[in-house]
């Protein structure tokens, strides 16, 4: 959230309008000088801090890079790890078929076999349960003997063969299938590395825009920061002059201003919680160090604002980071300041009283309320009364 010392310029500008100078306001010129070089201090920070975080966000970025080239490489992986599945998927399913058909020849092969076991096994009983009358029968069941002898010794080695090239189709199959699951594993191993790298990427890519965002807001800072040096410096010097001036003609007396006794007395501008506190604090993102010159409340969108107590209206109008904005003077000593209004109900120059409705809160139910005494930062939490907050 941003609370720059954008108000300070405006303020300023009003201080010159409706503050009395007085001869010889040394300690008031002196303070214009510490609140310059606080600034300038504050300027020269804020350009280390935006060093600080153009390198980190170099270094988140190269991070980014890093990981989207993982993710290009183990996806180029994968895709290669499926045309090889696709190439296994296609090699096993040839295997299979492979092993279907030998299985298949074997059973064949093996039932052939065994019916000429068969016939040897009757022909050779034949042949024992005694001699044919004829030597032609007896020599051609011999010969039917030696047939089947042979035949069966030629079917066992095809059976034998048979047997082994199966053996070998179902290595083979076990072999590619091994394959094939350890590249199934290593494409899931991938796939599992691409979806740490993508979540991984995304925190960095968050971790990046929070750093663009913050450069964006500080680099603004900086142009504020040194707009109000600028205006600073002309203040300074136009309080240099008024001080020769009135130094030759005089000055004038300091009237007592009634708000001061007012302290711990006033009432909230606005019902709700103070989420942002007055003074420096550490940026949870990127832990630089900013300083908030007031308090934000958070409340109930279209809430009443109203002013803490009497005074004029010294601006009303819209301010960029601030929204519609109202300062209201309060005995040209002090001054109070309503920011994040919805719309504006009263006009510069208005006299009102304690508690007059300035607007109705934004849409954002947040309102920033800050308190000076000329250009002194107050805490307004020590002028708030604890009950009303």
């Amino acid at each position: 959230m941003k609370i720059t010392t954008v108000p300070v310029i405006v303020i300023l500008c009003v201080s010159l309008a409706t503050l009395p100078l007085h001869a010889g306001d040394e300690p008031g010129i002196i303070s214009q000088q510490e609140e310059l070089a606080r600034i300038k201090k504050e300027v020269t920070d804020s350009q280390k801090k935006l060093d600080s975080l153009h390198a980190e966000q170099l270094r988140v970025s190269a991070k980014v890079t890093e990981y989207d080239q993982r993710i290009t490489s183990d996806r180029k992986i994968i895709r290669r790890l499926n045309r090889q599945l696709r190439e296994l998927k296609d090699e096993v399913k040839r295997a299979d078929q492979d092993l279907q058909q030998r299985q298949t020849k074997l059973d064949r092969l093996q039932r052939r076999y065994l019916g000429n076991i068969r016939q040897f096994y009757f022909a050779a009983s034949s042949e024992k349960r005694g001699f044919s009358d004829l030597p032609e029968r007896e020599l051609e069941m011999h010969r039917q003997v030696i047939y089947l002898t042979a035949l069966a010794g030629f079917e066992s080695e095809n059976v034998a063969q048979e047997s082994n090239l199966l053996m070998q189709a179902i290595e083979n199959l076990d072999n590619l299938t091994g394959q094939k699951r350890m590249v199934s594993k290593l494409k899931k191993k991938k796939e599992t590395s691409i979806a740490l790298g993508k979540s991984q990427r995304q925190k960095q890519q968050k971790d990046l825009d929070r750093l663009r965002r913050s450069s964006r807001e500080e680099a603004d800072r900086v142009l504020t920061l040194q707009k109000a040096a600028e205006e600073m410096e002309a203040i300074i010097a136009r309080l240099e002059e008024e001080r020769r001036r009135q130094v030759l003609e005089g000055s004038s007396s300091v009237v007592a201003s009634v708000f001061a006794t007012l302290k711990g007395q006033l009432p909230s501008p606005f019902d709700g919680k103070v989420v942002v506190k007055f003074g420096s604090a550490v940026n949870p993102v990127n832990r630089l160090k900013s300083f908030s010159p007031g308090i934000v409340i958070k409340g109930r969108p279209g809430g009443s604002v109203r002013a803490v107590a009497s005074g004029t209206v010294a601006y009303a109008g819209n301010l960029r980071g601030y929204g519609n904005f109202v300062i209201i003077n309060h005995d040209n000593q002090y001054y109070t300041t309503y920011a994040g209004l919805d719309e504006v109900l009263v006009s510069p120059g208005q006299y009102l009283q304690a508690q007059t409705e300035l607007g109705a809160a934004a849409n954002d139910g947040v309102v920033r309320f800050e308190l000076r005494k000329g250009r002194e930062l107050l805490d307004p939490v020590k002028w708030i009364r604890i009950e009303s907050l």
